[in-house]
C-alpha cells in the first residue's frame, strides 16, 4: 500500500499547503480529527503513518480510506 507521504508527494503541492485548501472533498468527519491533532498542512500529514492516523480519536479505517482517496483524486487532477 502506498504511504501517506507518497500520496502527498504525488499531489505535487507544496508541503506548506493547508489541508483545508488542498483536500476540498473531505468532510468534517475526517478534517476534525486532523485539526484536533494539529495536522493542518500537507507536510504535517506526510509525516504520519497509517497507524499514527488510525490512533487519532475519531479517525477510523473508513475515514482513513476517504483521506487516501481524496489525496489520489487531487494527484490525478494535477
Amino acid at each position: 500500500m502506498t504511504s501517506i507521504r507518497d500520496l502527498v508527494d504525488q499531489t505535487g503541492l507544496p508541503h506548506d499547503t493547508r489541508i483545508l485548501r488542498a483536500l476540498t472533498g473531505l468532510t468534517w468527519h475526517v478534517l476534525n480529527p486532523l485539526a484536533d491533532a494539529e495536522i493542518a498542512t500537507l507536510g504535517r500529514l506526510a509525516q504520519q503513518t497509517d497507524d499514527d492516523l488510525l490512533a487519532l480519536p475519531g479517525l477510523g479505517k473508513r475515514r482513513l480510506e476517504a483521506l487516501r482517496t481524496e489525496l489520489q483524486r487531487v494527484a490525478r487532477e494535477r
